[in-house]
C-alpha cells in the first residue's frame, strides 16, 4: 500500500508539473458485472425508444420482424438497437396501446451492450398488475437450481408518449447461458406457444452441436417408452433430471399452470453439450398462485413432465424434492418481507406514471402475499398424506 501511495504522488506531481493532472480512469466492468449490477442496484431508470415513422409503420404491419430504434437511458444514447414487439395472447398488446417489446442490442450494431446485456424484454405485465410475480418467482428458480432470467423495472416512452412501468427482463443471449453453463456453445431453443417438443423448435443459438434436433427427438423418444422402468433411465441419461424435477416442483408450488410442466408452454431448452444433457428454462411466470388450494401434483401436461411423473421412480423424486424445496426455498414469511421492501420500491413510481394504478397497488400486492402464504400451508397439509 505504502509502495502504491508514493507511485501515485509522484505521478501526480510531474502530471501537475506539465498541467495533465488528472483522477485515474475507474476500471470498466465486465459485461457478466454489468448485468449483475443492474439487477442488483434496484433502481428504476427511464427508457426513451424513439422509431422513426417507417420503422412505427413496419412494426404495425409485421411486429414481430426488428427493425431499428434509438434508445435513451439518461445521458446515454444507444443507436441503431433491433426491437420488435412480444408477448403472445394473453399479454398481446398493439404499438399505439401499450407494447411489450423485445430489445437486441447488437442486431445492427456489433458488440452494443445495454448494462452488459446484448438482448432484454420489457414486459409489460398486463396480466400481472403486481408486477413482481416473474421476479419472485425467478428467485425462487434460481434458489431451487433452476435456471431463469432476472428482472428488474423502468418506466418507459416510445416517440414521446409515455406507456407506463415496465418489468425488464434479462434476455436469453449468451452472456445468460454463461451464468449457468461452462459450454455455451449448444443448442438453444424457443417453445414458442404451446408447442411441445414434439414439434419443431426455434432454434436461438447453437453452434457445431448436434444437428437436426436429433438430441430432442431422443427425448421425445424417451418419454414414449412404454415400459416405465426403461422410460425413466432413458430420461436420467438425456435430461438433467435434478434440475427438471426442480423446475416441475416449483411450478407447482407456484401454480404456474401456464408453463412448460402444466401445459408445454413459456419455456426454452438447452442442450449443454459439455454433458449432453437437457435443460428446461421456464420463462413468462406472470400468471402466478392463481390457486393457493391447488393439488400438490396436479395433472401435468408438457410430455416429458408427464412421463416423468407416470414412473415410480419419477413420482418418488418429485415428492423427495417438494419436500426438500418446501423446507430450505419456499419460506413465505421470507418472501413476503421481500414484497415489502420491492412495494415500497415500485408503487411510487407506478403512482407517478398511473395515479389511479398506484391507488390500487397495495391490493394487488396483497393478493400475492395472501397467496403465498396460503399456498405454502396448503402444500404443507398435502404432504403429510402424499407418498414418500
Amino acid at each position: 500500500m505504502a509502495r502504491l501511495f508514493v507511485s501515485v504522488g509522484v505521478t501526480a506531481v510531474f502530471a501537475g508539473l506539465i498541467g495533465l493532472a488528472r483522477e485515474p480512469a475507474a476500471p470498466v466492468k465486465k459485461p457478466a458485472a454489468q448485468r449483475d449490477a443492474f439487477f442488483n442496484d434496484g433502481k428504476i431508470p427511464k427508457l426513451v425508444i424513439e422509431l422513426g415513422k417507417a420503422e412505427a409503420d413496419s412494426l404495425r404491419r409485421e411486429p414481430r420482424k426488428y427493425v431499428r430504434a434509438t434508445l435513451k437511458d439518461g445521458d446515454r444514447t444507444y443507436t441503431d438497437v433491433g426491437i420488435h414487439i412480444k408477448g403472445a395472447a394473453g399479454s398481446w398488446r398493439g404499438l399505439d396501446d401499450k407494447p411489450g417489446l423485445t430489445l437486441n442490442m447488437d442486431k445492427f450494431h456489433d458488440d452494443q451492450l445495454y448494462h452488459g446485456m446484448d438482448k432484454l424484454h420489457l414486459a409489460n405485465s398486463v396480466q400481472d398488475p403486481s408486477y413482481l410475480s416473474e421476479l419472485i418467482c425467478g428467485e425462487l428458480c434460481r434458489a431451487a437450481g433452476v435456471p431463469a432470467a432476472r428482472v428488474g423495472h423502468a418506466v418507459v416512452t416510445v416517440n414521446g408518449r409515455n406507456r407506463g412501468l415496465y418489468y425488464v427482463k434479462e434476455g436469453y443471449d449468451r452472456g445468460f447461458l454463461r451464468r449457468y453453463f461452462k459450454n455455451t456453445h449448444g443448442n438453444f431453443y424457443d417453445g414458442g406457444f404451446v408447442r411441445d417438443i414434439d414439434q419443431p423448435l426455434d432454434r436461438i443459438s447453437g453452434k457445431g452441436d448436434v444437428a437436426d434436433q436429433k438430441e430432442i427427438k431422443a427425448l421425445v423418444a424417451a418419454a414414449r417408452e412404454g415400459d416405465p422402468k426403461k422410460r425413466f433411465e432413458r430420461l436420467e441419461k438425456l435430461l438433467d433430471l435434478d434440475v427438471f424435477v426442480s423446475n416441475m416442483v416449483v411450478a407447482a408450488i407456484t401454480w404456474d399452470w401456464d408453463s412448460y410442466p402444466f401445459k408445454a408452454n413459456n419455456y426454452r431448452v438447452y442442450h449443454d453439450p459439455g454433458r449432453d444433457k437437457i435443460v428446461f428454462i421456464p420463462s413468462g411466470m406472470d400468471q402466478m398462485f392463481g390457486e393457493p388450494n391447488g393439488p400438490v401434483l396436479p395433472g401435468f401436461g408438457g410430455l416429458v413432465a408427464r412421463a416423468l411423473i407416470d414412473t415410480p421412480e419419477g413420482k418418488k423424486r418429485y415428492f423427495a424434492r417438494m419436500r426438500e424445496v418446501m423446507k430450505s426455498v419456499y419460506k413465505p414469511d421470507e418472501l413476503v418481507k421481500q414484497l415489502d421492501q420491492l412495494e415500497k420500491r415500485v408503487q411510487p413510481v407506478l403512482a407517478s406514471v398511473d395515479p389511479g394504478a398506484g391507488r390500487e397497488y397495495k391490493g394487488q400486492v396483497d393478493r400475492l402475499r395472501q397467496a403465498i402464504r396460503q399456498r405454502g400451508k396448503s402444500i404443507e397439509e398435502q404432504l403429510k398424506n402424499s407418498p414418500r
